[in-house]
Order: C-alpha cells, then structure tokens, then sequence
C-alpha cells in the first residue's frame, strides 16, 4: 500500500482544526459560566424573593423605616455589583466602559422594570410599586458609581508603580 494514501495531511489539519475549534468553544463555555454564574444566581434569588414570596411570609420589621425600599435597594445593588466585577475580570481588567455600564446597571434597571410588570400582571399575592423600581434604579446606580471609581482607581494605582 502507498504511504501517501495511509496518511493524508489534509485529514490531520481538518481534524486538528476541528478539535481546536470544539477546545476552543468549550473553554469560551467554561469562561461564560465562570463570570456569569454569580449574577445569574443573584438573578434567580431576586426573582424569587420579589415574586415568588408572598408578602405576607415576609417577616415583619419595624416601623418607621421603608425595609422593603431597603431591601429592593440592597438586591439591585448586590445585582450591579456582582455584573460589574465579573464583567470587569472577564476583559482581563480592560472593558470598555459603556458596555459594562450597559451589562452592570441597564440590564439591572431594565429587569428590576420587569420584575415589577410581573408583579403587577401575573402574581396576585405581590404589588407592583414606582418606589420599588425607583429603589432598584437606586442601589444599581450606586453600586455602578462606586465599582467603577474603585477599579478607576486601581488602574492609576498600577500606573503609578515604578521601580
């Protein structure tokens, strides 16, 4: 038999290509899963202390202070938060701005919206309020304000190292 036909190169780079590219795909799997799993989490959480719990299995709080303005600022802040750093160590500590304001307090605002048209559409044993939503805008844009000034900061901080 010809040894040109037992082995052909042409088999090897397309199998070598291919399984690059299923490495590839899988690492990039591996990755989306290591910086999404956290805010998806937080997600989930949310929804169902927002939509699933009914007021009336909340543990009573003391009067005087809006808690559940509180509670809906800390969630959303929490959400911002935990979206800005794991969007922030996905680009190695270079992301374009607008887009992890897009991912760290849009996508926040816009799902904190829908909780609240879920609330009022779908699940009876919850309400819908402005306060909430206005609370939720609140504890994203506090948590965007704060992220982005610390990791601001720790890139001048790096800059400025010399030996």
């Amino acid at each position: 038999m010809n040894k040109k036909k037992l082995f052909n190169k042409d088999w090897v780079k397309s199998f070598s290509r291919g399984y690059l590219c299923s490495f590839t795909t899988l690492l990039f799997m591996k990755n989306l899963f290591r910086y999404t799993f956290l805010p998806l989490l937080t997600v989930l959480i949310i929804f169902i202390a927002t939509c699933l719990i009914s007021s009336s299995q909340m543990p009573g709080m003391p009067e005087g202070i809006p808690w559940d303005k509180l509670v809906h600022f800390g969630m959303f802040f929490v959400l911002s938060a935990v979206s800005l750093v794991d969007y922030y160590r996905m680009h190695n500590g270079n992301p374009p701005l607008l887009r992890m304001i897009f991912w760290g307090f849009v996508i926040p605002v816009l799902y904190g919206g829908a909780i609240e048209l879920l609330q009022k559409y779908f699940f009876s044993s919850r309400s819908a309020e402005w306060g909430d939503w206005i609370a939720d805008i609140i504890g994203s844009l506090v948590a965007t304000v704060i992220v982005i000034i610390f990791f601001k900061k720790r890139q001048r901080s790096k800059k400025n190292i010399s030996l």
